[in-house]
């Protein structure tokens, strides 16, 4: 097991040297996770023939774990598909952003946009696999920075870092269409946005996405927040809500 274990480690600092899009790249880490994955399978057929019981159901457990997560990674990245049984995606919704406490947070600084607040966006259920599927090409095509996460931790997309193709499309007075592209050519809608008051977009910013923790590579799935500038209250605004209040 130390054996396979030393190999495993090796071919991951390998691939960690070459510059392969992160596509393929983590394909790569799918596949090559299968191996030690199917290793434990012979350990609990083995554990059964022995009559070993107990160790038995520890490292059944652990089989069932890792070929779960296998097999989550393979619809994802070779099919751009979440399935309905990821439990994942129930800690990205209710994990704060800083939860991994990571060197770079992939996340919207408010101190560079201390004037900016974030406008909810009811999205389309199929967002997320349209949202891959363009970071995948934006990023081959060089159109997003990205850092090296075989030099140091933190998020492959840089903090801040605006969609590049996006259009809020105004419907009614209140009401807003959220589309995104790999170009201006070819913009889809992706969600809307409800607001009482006329939006001023300052951007859509890309969240989330590989990272590294300690030499090891994680994903959570990519997500757009749209931040816009802050009403200001003016000072009529002000007197006139002190009177309704006085009332």
């Amino acid at each position: 097991m130390t054996i396979l274990l030393d190999i495993i480690n090796s071919i991951n600092k390998f691939l960690g040297y070459l510059d392969i899009s992160p596509k393929y790249l983590n394909r790569a880490y799918t596949i090559l996770s299968a191996i030690p994955t199917f290793y434990i399978l012979r350990i609990v057929a083995g554990l059964w023939r022995n009559e070993n019981y107990v160790q038995f159901v520890i490292y059944l457990l652990i089989f069932i774990v890792a070929a779960y997560f296998l097999l989550l990674n393979f619809f994802y990245y070779f099919f751009d598909k979440n399935l309905k049984i990821d439990i994942t995606q129930l800690f990205v919704k209710y994990l704060p952003d800083d939860a991994f406490n990571i060197k770079e947070e992939s996340q919207v600084s408010q101190r560079t946009l201390p004037n900016a607040q974030e406008v909810p966006i009811a999205f389309e259920e199929d967002y997320q696999l349209r949202l891959v599927e363009y970071m995948q090409e934006l990023i081959e095509e060089e159109k997003i920075e990205t850092n090296d996460l075989s030099q140091q931790d933190g998020f492959l997309i840089r903090k801040n870092t605006l969609f590049p193709y996006y259009y809020l499309k105004k419907k009614t007075a209140t009401d807003y269409e959220i589309q995104i592209g790999k170009s201006y050519h070819d913009l889809e809608t992706i969600g809307q946005v409800h607001h009482e008051e006329e939006l001023h977009p300052i951007g859509l910013f890309i969240v989330g996405g590989d990272f590294s923790k300690e030499g090891i590579r994680y994903h959570e799935p990519y997500q757009l927040k749209l931040m816009v500038k802050k009403e200001e209250a003016t000072p009529e605004n002000s007197r006139s809500s002190r009177r309704q209040k006085n009332k």
